[in-house]
């Protein structure tokens, strides 16, 4: 029955989904799967000015989401975009983070002989290295139910599969604390599925690189609205 998970995985589930007529006949993780999406929807035909307002609510049944979009929100945006750029295109590199030597293309050297503890040595110390800085990460995750409802999830622990591709799909258990609107995600409390939606990962470094452009201006507009507003009322009345 593992490839009925599978087609599962790779659906949209905001799309209706099949079932086999005996559902004893699958595995404890498919019957889950399938629990989760008949369940009703979280915080169902709730308007979203009332569930921002609820403060550490914990949830109370097994909830079905795909994953639609990853941020990493301890990155400026204006960095990720211009990564994002390099890596699209190196010709689109900054000049200062070349004369920085940050981005500089390595050297290369021959290397004629290997000390294996120091190698050991080195792989461990980046490994500890990597792990260190994915502990300080937090990742946005923005999540999507059968019914077609957005909501938001962050990290409080370390999330092994906080690179995943678009479409994965993962259920939240309960216990799973959520307040004003956001799922606090820890690796204890969600299960990570898998699972891709061809179509929303395709050009995905440039639909990610349009989306974080498109926050950076409504930004500026927000801030030139509010400087704006600011100085209106410093004028004094006629």
């Amino acid at each position: 029955m593992a490839s009925y998970l599978s087609s599962i995985l790779s659906q949209d589930i905001t799309q209706d989904i099949p079932f086999p007529s005996n559902l004893s006949s699958l595995g404890s993780r498919e019957q889950l799967v399938i629990k989760a999406y008949k369940d009703e929807g979280w915080f169902s035909n709730v308007a979203m000015s009332s569930m921002v307002e609820q403060k550490l609510c914990k949830v109370d049944r097994e909830l079905l989401f795909q994953v639609l979009m990853v941020e990493n929100i301890s990155k400026s945006k204006l960095n990720q975009v211009d990564e994002i750029k390099t890596k699209l295109d190196p010709k689109n590199q900054k000049v200062d983070t070349l004369r920085s030597g940050k981005k500089a293309p390595p050297k290369y050297k021959m290397v004629n002989q290997v000390d294996v503890d120091e190698d050991n040595d080195n792989t461990t110390n980046a490994t500890s290295s990597r792990l260190a800085n994915n502990a300080k990460t937090v990742f946005k995750f923005t999540l999507q139910n059968k019914n077609g409802d957005v909501f938001f999830g962050v990290n409080t622990t370390v999330l092994p599969w906080s690179s995943c591709l678009l479409g994965a799909k993962i259920i939240i258990k309960p216990g799973t604390i959520f307040n004003k609107g956001v799922f606090l995600l820890q690796d204890s409390n969600v299960i990570f599925l898998g699972g891709i939606n061809k179509i929303w990962n395709e050009n995905r470094d440039y639909k990610t690189c349009e989306y974080l452009e498109a926050k950076l201006e409504r930004e500026r507009e927000n801030t030139t609205n509010s400087a704006k507003n600011k100085r209106k009322r410093k004028v004094p009345p006629n």
